[in-house]
């Protein structure tokens, strides 16, 4: 873990009053930028991921996360699975 990650997990003890335990990345982003993306696991990592990117240097960067962060309450953000049914045959559909 970097010290980017820990001052995120700072945030989100402070903010959330909770203590984050899912997978927490942060990297650089690609060629000819200069900022960082940040991605929480939240669940299913292939599945449940919350990915926050800015082209800032990093004292910028982490305002901007602490800001999304509060503004987005992830505290309250929930996954539902949905699954879709076919028609049993062609003359059940209606459109």
């Amino acid at each position: 873990m970097n010290d980017m990650e820990k001052v995120v997990l700072d945030m989100i003890e402070k903010h959330y009053k909770k203590k984050y335990v899912g997978g927490i990345k942060i990297t650089k982003l690609g060629t000819g930028w200069t900022g960082y993306k940040l991605v929480l696991d939240l669940g299913n990592p292939d599945h449940r991921q919350i990915h926050i990117s800015a082209d800032l240097d990093a004292e910028d960067f982490l305002k901007f996360i602490e800001q999304e962060l509060i503004s987005r309450q992830l505290a309250r953000v929930q996954y539902f699975t949905g699954v879709k049914k076919e028609p049993e045959d062609e003359e059940r559909r209606t459109c």
